[in-house]
């Protein structure tokens, strides 16, 4: 049990990667990721890889192609990260893809980090003929699952995340744990145990309950329709959207003008790896204030695109 899902990650990163080894990240990626191996010496070491243009998922055949090419080397692909659902692109990884990976990384010796921030948040599909998402959490000696109660039962400031580990890490898993925050405070870890007891029933409630969330986001998001297709939709509380042209270097400067002139606030898809496009979150208000916040980013989004 660790101090949030951020701690969790950072522990299995100083337990598994030593200075010479590699890693991976998929683009767009969660930005707090890339950040812990920042801080921790191995950003030199990060390996970027995109995701598949029509599901969004992470690109198997360039991970096997990745790890193939390294595996004689002297830095060696140690582990790769997939956030499932993705932050920030919002779009769950099928069970069978999440697999394939899984045996590619076990083919080359490599760790398979899962980030299971979202695992609650899945979404029925809205399309004709397309299945609905299904979350899927995979058990080996060489899979490591990260979990959190922050986002599923509304725990954010309580900071309690979770692993599920193989044996074989544990005596290193711990000596991190003991080092930094030896536990999280007591009071979160008795509010996560009740939070348990409200059961999964409690959390599909609220999870479909953001439903016309999303359909007013996509309406807010429209203004933006010319620029390509809304990214997500199946999974964790997230929308990416591509910005015109003339922003495509300059989405940073895009999001300090929404929340100066508009009181809105969005991500920057530069902080995640993706320039040119922002991150909208549907979940983290309630109903009165999201709809006065929609309503300031749609104004916003006209005004950036009459200035395309």
């Amino acid at each position: 049990v660790t101090t949030g899902a951020n701690q969790a990650y950072t522990n299995l990163v100083i337990s598994l990667l030593d200075g010479p080894h590699k890693s991976v990240l998929f683009k767009p990626y969660y930005f707090n990721h890339y950040m812990c191996l920042q801080m921790t010496g191995g950003a030199d070491g990060v390996l970027f890889g995109d995701i598949c243009e029509r599901e969004l998922t992470p690109d198997a055949d360039w991970l096997e192609r990745t790890l193939e090419e390294h595996k004689e080397s002297e830095r060696p692909v140690k582990m790769v990260t997939v956030c499932n659902p993705c932050n920030p692109t919002g779009v769950v990884v099928p069970p069978e893809k999440l697999q394939r990976i899984a045996d590619i990384c076990q083919r080359y010796g490599a760790w398979l980090i899962c980030d299971n921030t979202y695992e609650h948040f899945v979404y029925p599909s809205e399309e004709e003929g397309v299945p609905d998402a299904v979350h899927a959490c995979l058990e080996a000696d060489h899979v490591v699952n990260v979990f959190s109660f922050s986002k599923a039962f509304g725990m954010m400031g309580h900071r309690v995340g979770y692993i599920a580990f193989p044996d074989c890490i544990s005596e290193s898993l711990f000596k991190v744990q003991d080092t930094i925050p030896i536990c999280p405070n007591t009071l979160s870890q008795r509010v996560a145990l009740g939070a348990l007891s409200a059961g999964r029933e409690w959390v599909d409630k609220k999870v479909q309950s953001l439903h016309p969330n999303q359909r007013a986001m996509l309406q807010a998001l429209s203004p933006l329709n010319e620029w390509g297709p809304v990214w997500g939709g199946s999974g964790a509380i997230y929308y990416m959207k591509k910005l015109p042209e003339k922003y495509s270097d300059s989405d940073a400067e895009v999001v300090d003008w929404l929340a100066g002139q508009h009181g809105v606030c969005v991500i920057p898809g530069s902080a995640c790896g993706a320039p040119g496009y922002i991150r909208v979150c549907y979940a983290n208000l309630a109903p009165g204030r999201f709809e006065d916040a929609i309503g300031r980013l749609e104004t916003g989004l006209k005004e950036l695109v009459a200035k395309a």
